[in-house]
């Protein structure tokens, strides 16, 4: 019983002992440890810690959370999602976006068609180019060995979706 009170205990810096009641849980959210303002957990905390890893939400999913959050067309929620997603997977990205990016990219293209009207596809793909540069310039990492920039990765993958996508050979 000693040792269970003992679990129980925490000491709040000029405060004073903190007992948690019966039945209290804590749930914690931690970023990667290289971002800035986080530190690695002493070994002696994360022991007593439970840890639970989360991944991203299904294309399917994230496709919904996007037309929950905008009033995007279709083709602008899919293209919103298929290009952030496609973020997560490029060799030189360490940490692709979240869906919160192609929420702000689907956001940005709405605005964007909003002052000028694309007359055709091609405009229409360099909206989602311009939309993708400020939505998700600044939310992916790249490998600082890599030597390129996060928008001519971005440009990579705006051509994988639009330039090339359209052009692969069927099968047969």
């Amino acid at each position: 019983m000693g040792r269970q009170r003992e679990l129980r205990l925490v000491t709040a810096a000029l405060a004073a002992v903190v007992t948690a009641a019966r039945g209290f849980r804590l749930v914690a959210s931690m970023n990667p440890f290289d971002n800035i303002g986080t530190s690695r957990i002493s070994s002696s905390v994360y022991d007593r810690l439970c840890r639970v890893s989360v991944s991203y939400q299904s294309a399917l999913d994230e496709m919904e959370i996007v037309r929950l959050r905008t009033s995007a067309t279709e083709n602008g929620v899919d293209d919103s999602v298929a290009l952030t997603r496609l973020t997560r997977r490029h060799p030189l990205v360490r940490q692709g976006s979240s869906v919160r990016g192609a929420i702000d990219m689907a956001l940005v293209a709405e605005q964007l068609i909003t002052l000028d009207r694309p007359a055709d596809e091609k405009a229409y793909a360099a909206t989602m180019r311009d939309a993708m540069h400020v939505a998700l310039s600044g939310r992916i990492r790249l490998d600082e060995a890599a030597g390129v920039t996060p928008e001519s990765v971005l440009d990579e993958l705006w051509e994988q979706r639009y330039l090339l996508g359209k052009r692969r050979a069927e099968p047969g």
